[in-house]
């Protein structure tokens, strides 16, 4: 199994669990070394909209991941 694959099932695993923060941690990793990854950003939405205690941390920290994703400052 590549790297690749093995970040993105963690990524998964990270999202069922609710490790939130853990995981856009892990997925700015994952763009850095892969590129963007639309699939990945969409796995991450869904998990912050499902998880309930979703605080303003996950959201600023999401907001912040989609931005360098975008290429944005």
């Amino acid at each position: 199994m590549s790297r690749r694959q093995r970040q993105r099932d963690e990524l998964r695993q990270l999202c069922d669990c609710g490790a939130l923060i853990r995981a856009i941690d892990l997925a700015f990793e994952h763009f850095a070394d892969f590129g963007r990854d639309d699939d990945i950003l969409r796995l991450l939405a869904d998990a912050i909209d499902h998880a309930a205690a979703s605080g303003s941390a996950v959201h600023r920290r999401f907001a912040e991941l989609r931005d360098a994703a975008s290429g944005e400052s």
